[in-house]
């Protein structure tokens, strides 16, 4: 029996530029968080090289401190449920929840 319930899974690259272009936008830039909380640097004079958290987790932040949708919610919660949801709530409460560590597959 196949699953029709297939989650659209986000193209990485995607994401990581969704991610920069949030993290330069205003709502993210007022939080005064420096890019090597998120990224690391690619070289002196780049901040955005690879991340250090999980990319869906970093999206679904950031979204949520812009107001717009996430694309990669869904496949967050499947992987983890509630996560995405916890990550949502704690910035509506001012809070920066700690997200997952990514490894720097380089």
């Amino acid at each position: 029996m196949e699953n029709l319930d297939v989650i659209p899974i986000p193209a990485p690259a995607e994401v990581a530029a969704r991610c920069r272009a949030f993290y330069l936008a205003p709502a993210v830039r007022n939080k005064g968080w420096l890019p090597n909380l998120f990224w690391r640097p690619a070289t002196r004079d780049n901040p955005f090289g690879t991340l250090r958290v999980d990319p869906w987790e970093l999206e679904v932040l950031f979204a949520a401190i812009s107001g717009a949708p996430a694309l990669a919610r869904t496949a967050l919660e499947q992987r983890s449920p509630g996560r995405a949801g916890f990550i949502e709530r704690s910035i509506g409460h001012g809070e920066l929840p700690l997200l997952s560590f990514h490894e720097d597959v380089a």
